[in-house]
Order: C-alpha cells, then sequence, then structure tokens
C-alpha cells in the first residue's frame, strides 16, 4: 500500500479531508489534505465576521497551493517577507509551514509532504503566540505536528529531498527566496 492509498483510508476515515478549490473555475493542481481543525477553519462556520474574514483570506493562501500558482519557497534561518512556504530547522525533521500574513493576525499552517504536490496540513496557529523559533511554544508545535503524522502515517515518513538545488522535489513551480 502507498502513502496516497493511506490518506484516501484517512480521508474515508473522516480523520482527514481533501480540501478543493473554492472556486469551480479553479484547476486542482496540487493536493492539500488537511486536518479537522484546519478544515473547520477556514470552511466555517464562524461566530464572528472579522475572524470569518481572516479565515477567508487564509483560505485563499490555501488556494494558492492548490491551484497551481508559482509559490516563493524558503528554508532554514531566512526570514523572508515574501516566501509563502518554509521548511522549519532541523530541515531532517521535514515540518514545513504555509505562511499567511494579511490580515493581522498572521497564521501558521504547519504540515508535512506526502508526495511531490501533496501537503497534508495538520495544525493551525496565530504566529504571535508561537514566539521565536527556539522558543518552547514553537518547538511544540513542530514536535505536534510530526506526532499527529505518525499517529495517522506510523508506516510511512514524509518525504526527504535534497533542497540544495530548489524545492522542486517537494512542490511544483516554486521558486527559492
Amino acid at each position: 500500500m502507498s502513502i496516497l492509498a493511506e490518506i484516501t483510508n484517512r480521508i474515508q476515515e473522516g480523520r482527514l479531508q481533501e480540501l478543493l478549490p473554492a472556486l469551480p473555475s479553479q484547476r486542482l493542481v496540487r493536493r492539500m489534505i488537511v486536518s479537522p481543525d484546519i478544515a473547520a477553519l477556514v470552511l466555517g462556520p464562524w461566530t464572528e465576521p472579522d475572524w470569518e474574514e481572516r479565515c477567508n483570506y487564509l483560505r485563499a493562501d490555501l488556494d494558492r497551493f492548490i491551484s497551481g500558482q508559482t509559490i516563493p519557497v524558503t528554508a532554514g534561518k531566512l526570514n523572508d517577507r515574501h516566501s509563502y512556504l518554509k521548511q522549519l530547522i532541523p530541515a531532517a525533521g521535514e515540518i514545513w509551514e504555509i505562511r499567511s500574513r494579511d490580515p493581522d493576525p498572521s497564521l501558521r499552517v504547519m504540515g508535512r509532504f506526502a508526495a511531490v504536490d501533496v501537503f497534508v496540513a495538520l495544525a493551525w496557529y496565530k504566529r504571535a503566540s508561537l514566539g521565536g523559533p527556539s522558543s518552547r511554544p514553537w518547538r511544540d508545535a513542530t514536535v505536534q505536528c510530526a506526532t499527529d503524522w505518525r499517529n495517522l502515517f506510523p508506516a510511512y515518513e514524509p518525504i526527504h529531498a535534497d533542497t540544495s538545488n530548489g524545492f522542486n522535489d517537494y512542490v511544483s513551480n516554486c521558486f527559492p527566496v
């Protein structure tokens, strides 16, 4: 059995959900598989209009991935304001974040790649609650992401790739920043 078959099983069990493009005119180029918490965050319902608006901006950011738009990617300690997707350190942990910066509050969606262009988004955080990259809340978030992965896919590791030539082994149509 492959990890893609396992993803299908987790979707059928209700433990994950595939996020499809919000607009029917958008093509599905990359796959975004999300936890129930992330699905609820971007699909609603919401109780506060301001939070609904913020979540809709996050949804648009996730649709940017799904629709195959060109995305800027970075890794390590670089804190480039223009990167959409960042591989967190240590790189061997294979934890990635999608950065949704505007409007406030800035949000982070953490997950791992199951295959090229298949991102499994496991948790979301308000960026301010994470503190600095070496803070305990940040470490706890990355450890939780790895734990959630193991609970969903105990027999499979996320993909590991060499980023020295860019990030195309993770995601197509991207460029390093």
